[in-house]
């Protein structure tokens, strides 16, 4: 997936969630933007050139990165929750969405090494980046339109 695709994937499944769990207010809106902007993190692997859906594909990487952000977070003055919350719901969500696609990978290395892909499209589909993108929008949409946008 690229950015479009985490971006609109996190928006969805976090604007669906936040309505049905009545989450709302400042710091509920703080988490699901933030979240979703960071939602490309783990392909960072691309940038650093690393071996993509390698180090950075796992939930025991993205929960270090959570805590040591919230942790640097709290000692800058912001919130340990804010941030922590964000980047581990990014990592979840990216994982989450990159399971659907063909490319497997091991999402929850070391416990289990066997990579895993449900392969339903390719990463690189322009037509499920973009219906991404929009089913996101449209459910932020939704989602403030019941509890208003608040930073």
């Amino acid at each position: 997936m690229d950015w479009r695709g985490h971006l609109g994937f996190n928006l969805f499944v976090m604007s669906a969630l936040f309505y049905m769990m009545g989450l709302s207010g400042v710091e509920a809106n703080r988490i699901l933007i933030m979240s979703s902007v960071l939602s490309s993190l783990p392909d960072i692997d691309l940038r650093l050139e690393l071996p993509h859906r390698k180090i950075t594909h796992n939930i025991f990487f993205g929960i270090i990165v959570s805590l040591a952000a919230g942790y640097l977070a709290s000692y800058l003055g912001f919130s340990f929750r804010v941030v922590a919350f964000s980047f581990i719901i990014a990592f979840t969500t990216h994982l989450l969405c990159d399971l659907l696609t063909k490319m497997p990978f091991r999402p929850l290395y070391p416990l289990i090494k066997k990579p895993v892909a449900l392969r339903f499209f390719r990463s690189s589909s322009n037509v499920v980046n973009t219906f991404f993108l929009i089913l996101g929008i449209i459910a932020y949409y939704v989602y403030v339109t019941k509890y208003g946008f608040l930073i």
